[in-house]
């Protein structure tokens, strides 16, 4: 009843909207890779939301968890603020189980699933496609719950700016790109800073120790995109990005300290003829974190090497057809930790089919994975749809997904905490979502239904013989929801909205899935005069369950964030963001328990004011 009571009132606010945006300036159509391929975002049948560079210049948002927080099923769990640990909830689903990539390559940490969202700069994105729902049969392990691609920049001009604002923050960035007959140069650089604050919430009567402190942070970063076209050879590109820094953070009784080293590169091939787009690609990455601050250092590092090769033909206008192969290599030989097997390979291949005649829609990707160790994971993704006008479309998709264990789970040795479990088997998941989205005039509009469960979930066991935690496959989840999203020019405002209903529960024992909102609520109004554009943005996120080792329910908050830009010449910009305009006080996580016990939480970015300037030329 809940489900047919949203629909109708989805298609009657879709269809009123639709009457009133006629009038008003029209939304740009936007193109999307979902498939890897470019497509409408209407004929892709999926929820896809994108975030561009103009967008992330207006809103002068300094990292990117503060960007994807504002994206509909997207929950961002913050331990602190710049450098800090960060859990992306995609749908309720936890951080690992949503595939991350920079220019379509893999980024996470292998060992643990995590990825620094906090240490990828913003000052290196063009654009950000979110994509939901279970992907592994076009990207394979990992995309359980979505996909976020991070696409580096490609600046049409010169570009250098400067920032500063609360706890000393300083940034520097820069973009550029130059062209000569069929060479085009590009690069980003950007040096970012803060002295930060102290990140956790003390206890009044514990006596001051270490960690009453502020918690800093850098980080240095430079990007390269450089293409070639050889005329009827194809195109040649090889795009870079390279970060280093430092962050502080608190724990009582070990390191405080870690310094990362990340870098991502990739030389592509590609050939367009009239029937066949040829794609190959070559990529290494590295994901290094080294804890510091006592004599003991703990590094966890994650090396891969990757090739895939993939065909899209165009068989008439209406069906395309795709086929390709993937070889991976994940190497995690240079971390502390000891493995009786440090890195492995995986093989894939893949075919899928397009149709789209302007009326129906549809199309099914297979794909079967061979991790060594593993075994083989088989996965498809099926999708429907239809455009009941030229305003309207529905889609209907199903699909599964896996996530292949770490080698950690499999082959740790020599660990204080845990012990191996040779026999342990991939993730699995299945996922079922119900899409409307409505494009005309000055509205788009979109609704999804969806649902994911998640087996053989691997969770760490205590083993009371040996005293260490031992993986198995043991729990089950499931998450279900409504999206409903909206962008909206009307009353000389642009409005965009979305809103999230989420039921993320352990199957096993009935309870809520802890520190997953069940209802979320953006909102960003903007305005822009003649010389000046200015927004503002509320986010308002319900209660939700702790951790059941602190058994308590975090209280639901809103925070208002401002941001405005003036063009003082053609060529100079001033812009200014005010965070947690009210400087709202709340708890995201807990982190331990007063003497009294009250419990103590994760200080979140109180009310903090960066200003700065844009040259361009």
């Amino acid at each position: 009843m809940l489900k047919k009571s949203l629909l109708g009132a989805a298609i009657t606010a879709a269809l009123s909207f639709s009457v009133a945006a006629e009038q008003d300036q029209p939304i740009e159509r936007i193109t999307v890779t979902a498939n890897k391929f470019s497509q409408s975002i209407d004929t892709a049948l999926a929820t896809v939301n994108v975030i561009d560079r103009a967008q992330i210049e207006q809103s002068n948002i300094r990292d990117l968890p503060s960007l994807l927080n504002n994206i509909s099923g997207v929950d961002i769990v913050r331990n602190g603020g710049f450098g800090q640990k960060v859990s992306v909830f995609v749908r309720g689903a936890s951080t690992k189980h949503t595939l991350v990539l920079v220019d379509g390559v893999r980024i996470s940490d292998a060992n643990s699933g995590d990825v620094s969202f906090t240490n990828i700069p913003v000052n290196s994105i063009e654009r950000i496609e979110v994509v939901k729902g279970a992907r592994a049969a076009i990207y394979g392990s990992d995309a359980i719950a979505g996909v976020f691609n991070i696409i580096t920049r490609d600046a049409q001009q010169h570009q250098v700016s400067v920032t500063t604002g609360a706890h000393n923050y300083f940034n520097l960035q820069g973009a550029s790109k130059v062209s000569q007959d069929n060479l085009t140069v590009g690069f980003n650089f950007g040096l970012e800073r803060t002295d930060g604050y102290d990140v956790i919430e003390k206890d009044p009567e514990a006596p001051i120790g270490k960690d009453h402190d502020r918690d800093g942070y850098i980080n240095r970063n430079l990007g390269v995109n450089i293409s070639y076209d050889a005329e009827q050879y194809g195109v040649l590109s090889l795009l870079g990005q390279y970060s280093n820094g430092h962050a502080d953070y608190d724990n009582a009784w070990g390191n405080d300290e870690y310094e990362f080293e990340n870098y991502s590169a990739k030389l592509a091939w590609e050939k367009k003829t009239a029937q066949f787009v040829h794609n190959a690609a070559l990529s290494l990455s590295q994901e290094e974190n080294i804890q510091t601050g006592t004599e003991v250092k703990d590094s966890y590092s994650t090396e891969r090497l990757e090739f895939e090769y993939r065909t899209l033909y165009t068989l008439n206008q209406d069906i395309q057809l795709t086929a390709g192969a993937n070889l991976l290599t994940e190497d995690l030989g240079e971390s502390s930790a000891s493995f009786s097997e440090s890195s492995r390979d995986n093989k894939a291949v893949f075919v899928g089919g397009f149709y789209n005649d302007g009326k129906w829609l549809a199309n099914l990707v297979t794909r079967t994975d061979d991790y060594d160790f593993h075994g083989r994971a088989n996965t498809y993704s099926s999708a429907f749809g239809i455009k009941a006008n030229k305003y309207v479309t529905l889609r209907l998709n199903h699909g599964t997904a896996f996530r292949a264990p770490s080698l950690t789970n499999a082959f740790v040795k020599d660990s204080p905490w845990y012990l191996p479990n040779v026999d342990i088997k991939p993730e699995e998941a299945t996922n079922n979502e119900f899409g409307l989205s409505v494009t005309t005039g000055a509205v788009r509009y979109d609704l999804a239904i969806f649902s994911n469960q998640i087996d053989n979930l691997i969770s760490n066991q205590y083993d009371a013989d040996t005293g260490k935690y031992i993986p198995y496959n043991v729990d089950s989840a499931t998450m279900k929801g409504v999206e409903l999203s909206l962008a909206l020019s009307a009353f000389g405002f642009e409005h965009d909205a979305n809103l999230t209903f989420l039921d993320a529960k352990d199957d096993t024992t009935g309870a809520d899935l802890p520190r997953r909102s069940d209802k979320a609520f953006n909102y960003t109004v903007s305005k822009t005069w003649d010389k000046l554009d200015v927004s503002l943005n509320m986010q308002y996120r319900s209660e939700r369950p702790s951790i059941s080792f602190y058994d308590t329910t975090l209280a639901s908050y809103t925070v208002f964030n401002l941001s405005a830009n003036y063009t003082l010449f053609d060529l100079l910009e001033l812009n200014a963001r005010v965070e947690n305009l009210t400087d709202k006080s709340y708890t995201t996580a807990g982190s331990g328990f007063a003497q009294n016990g009250d419990l103590l939480g994760y200080v979140p970015l109180g009310r903090q004011l960066y200003v700065g300037a844009s040259f361009q030329f």
